[in-house]
Parts: structure tokens; sequence; C-alpha cells
């Protein structure tokens, strides 16, 4: 079997995926607070990664101070806070109907990825690169405001961008955390510790913003989108198979099939499967917003993946 004719395959289903889970964390918030969603997706996708821990527990015995930090503040900022305001997005999108914006928002994590690794690791930022970003940032604005003018009291569709912003930033920011911590934790162990630790954060948010957190609260429809979500679209198993695909892909190629995630997260909003009940009308000004966003991301990836060598020929 030749490993780098599937593995894009792999990636293709990874991000389809991910543009499924917004689908079953979706219909969560008609139910659950954002913080109990987060909780329990994080405990139910534990049960499935604990025998990584155990079999890796030696290991974790040696992590240094700095490898805690980096975990530490990785979870915190990627695994509960993107989360956190990516599901809040979601929720809030409801009054207007609006999947596209808080799933194609994300595209952007490259843009901060980039502006990430200028501060921390001192990277220059090409003009070409600060003349896309701010076209992809064009791009955003159609997709969620269309040519219609916002306000800056962040209420309603602008506090739906803000917080898918706010998601793509944090998880950019957790890019740039993972690169350090994977140079020295394997990517299993790292995931499992990740949904660990994200356990007693994402209960001490709930705490402080006086949110319940009940598990008799949950039916058994409602535990098998959380096993879903935390098994399969949006834990341990897109994770594994993301992460299996990039080992054999190059970084240009993968860029193209992670493209599914806005394939698949358009085809639900604008179909029956839209979880908002019906499907969602994209104005002309939407779809240019959809296709600027998307050849802007392009473009900035094969501009930043250019110069690296892939992991595999």
């Amino acid at each position: 079997m030749n490993k780098t004719k599937i593995a894009p395959f792999f990636i293709m289903a990874a991000a389809a995926l991910w543009a499924f889970d917004g689908l079953f964390r979706t219909t969560l918030t008609y139910t659950f607070s954002t913080t109990s969603i987060i909780f329990f997706e994080h405990v139910l996708g534990f049960l499935f990664l604990s025998p990584i821990i155990i079999k890796d527990f030696r290991w974790i015995k040696g992590f240094s101070s700095e490898t805690w930090r980096t975990l530490l503040l990785m979870t915190l900022v990627s695994t509960v806070l993107g989360t956190l305001f990516f599901t809040e997005a979601l929720a809030r999108s409801f009054a207007f109907n609006d999947f596209v914006t808080p799933i194609l928002i994300q595209k952007l994590q490259p843009v901060f990825v980039i502006i990430m690794s200028a501060i921390f690791l001192k990277e220059k930022l090409s003009i070409k690169f600060l003349v896309l970003a701010l076209t992809a940032l064009i791009g955003s604005y159609l997709v969620s405001f269309g040519t219609s003018s916002i306000s800056l009291s962040l209420e309603g569709e602008e506090l739906i961008y803000a917080l898918a912003l706010g998601a793509a930033f944090c998880w950019g920011t957790g890019t740039i955390l993972s690169k350090k911590l994977l140079s020295k934790v394997d990517f299993p162990l790292a995931t499992a510790m990740r949904f660990l630790l994200a356990i007693p954060i994402s209960f001490a948010f709930a705490y402080v913003l006086h949110q319940a957190v009940d598990f008799s609260a949950i039916g058994s429809g409602d535990l098998s989108r959380f096993l879903i979500i935390a098994g399969i679209t949006g834990g341990a198993g897109a994770i594994f198979l993301y992460y299996w695909g990039l080992q054999y892909t190059q970084a240009k190629i993968s860029t193209f099939a992670e493209l599914m995630f806005p394939v698949v997260a358009i085809g639900i909003a604008i179909t029956p499967l839209n979880p908002y009940g019906t499907p969602q009308t994209l104005s002309g000004a939407n779809i240019v917003g959809i296709i600027i966003l998307i050849a802007s991301i392009i473009l900035i990836s094969l501009e930043n993946n250019s110069s690296k060598k892939p992991i595999h020929d």
C-alpha cells in the first residue's frame, strides 16, 4: 500500500468530520450551556484516550516544568477557550440562521499562526503575507455581513463574528504551542493530556460563569451526540486521522485536502442538514467572500510552506 497516495484522503476525512462537529455541537447548545458542553465532551473524550495515559504514565512523570507550562497554556487557550468561543458563536448563530460564519471564519487560523510565529519565533512577515491577510479578512467580512455595515456594539452578528475570530485566534495560538509541545511529547500522549487537563479547567470556567454542570440532564440522544463529538468529529477520531495523514503528505497538498472542511460546512448550511432547521441562503456577497477567503488562505498556506521541507515526499 502506497501511504503517500492514500494519506491526503485521511486529511480530507478529518476535515469533513470537523465540519460535521459543528452540526452535532450546535444541537447540544439548545439544551446545555457552552461550558458544560466543553466539560462533558472532554470527560467522555478522556475515557477514550485514558489507555494512552496508563500506557505512557512513566513519561508523564518525567515531564519538565517547561513541558507542563506549555501543556497547561495550550489546554487553556486552545482546548478550552477556543472551543468555548466557537461553541458560543454556534449557539448565537441560531437567531440568524447562520451556520456558515462560525465555521468558515476558522479558516483564518493560518493568519494567526503566522502572526504568532513572527511574535514568538521572530519569523519575518512578508508584504505578500500582509496583503493576503488583509484580503482574507475582507473575505471573512463578506462571509459574515455581505455588504452591510456593522456597529461596534458587539451584539448580534457582530458578536458572532468576534467570537468566531476569537476561536480562530486561540486555535492558531494553540498550533504554535502544539509545535513546541510535540517536539518533546508524542501527539497521542499530548492529545490525551489535553483532554485530561481540560476537565478541571472547563469545570472552573463553568463555576465562574455560574453555568450548571449536571450529568443527570444528559438524555440518551444527548449522550450519543457527546460521544460523537468527543470520540469522532471533534476528538480523538478526527485528530488521529489528521495526524496520520499529515505524516505522509506534503504541506502544500494538505492545504488543498483540508478544503473538505469548508466544502462540507457549506453543504450542511445550504441543505436540510442545517441544524438551524432550514437551509441557509447565501447572498452574492457571501459567495464572493467565501471564494476570497478560501483563495487567500490557500495562497497564505502555500507561501508559508514553500520554504519548508515536507514530512514525507
